[in-house]
């Protein structure tokens, strides 16, 4: 009598599946869809589109990177970049040097390597937070990431309503900085 049970359970969850087969490909909407189809549709993979708003090709081109920027912004971000890679070489050889220092005790030593690790992990934040918004097509852009806040600059004229948002979302996403502790402007 188990066995027939057994048989008898298993027969009733075949015909459910076989049911709730049947019954996505009867009203599934993907009928006649052919590779042309698929060719087409890759190449809009990631595009963001804004939904009901009457700003809809005000916010593209904004989003778009400024092709004709100043020759003052654009030394000022180079001169920007240098300055903090200036900054951070200096930050890593001081801690080297009180790494390799034979006259600390292992407290002083584990507190470099703490305030190492920091570093290492803002900069990593600040060049992914970087490189995201310029995949958005904002252009050349900075971030400063420092005692729990964020500053970005980006490049003149790219910023409205929506880019702001975007750029929150991007720095709260990657370091977990609450929207009101980051900071946007643009550079002159």
């Amino acid at each position: 009598m188990k066995l027939h049970r057994r048989q008898l359970i298993l027969t009733s969850f075949v015909l459910a599946l076989g049911a709730a087969v049947y019954l996505n490909w009867h009203f599934s909407d993907d009928k006649g869809l052919n590779s042309t189809d698929i060719l087409q549709t890759q190449k809009e993979l990631g595009e963001a589109r804004y939904v009901n708003t009457s700003k809809t090709h005000e916010t593209e081109e904004q989003n778009e990177p400024i092709a004709n920027i100043s020759k003052e912004t654009k030394e000022y971000f180079a001169n920007a970049k240098m300055e903090r890679q200036k900054s951070r070489d200096e930050a890593t050889q001081l801690i080297k040097s009180s790494l390799s220092g034979t006259d600390l005790d292992e407290k002083s030593k584990s507190d470099a390597l703490a305030n190492s690790q920091e570093i290492a992990k803002a900069i990593q934040q600040e060049s992914n937070i970087e490189n995201l918004i310029k995949a958005k097509g904002f252009g050349e852009c900075m971030a400063f990431m420092q005692n729990g806040e964020c500053s970005i600059i980006v490049n003149p004229g790219s910023l409205n309503e929506s880019s702001v948002i975007t750029i929150r979302d991007i720095v709260s996403g990657q370091s977990g900085i609450p929207f009101e502790k980051i900071k946007i402007t643009e550079a002159k």
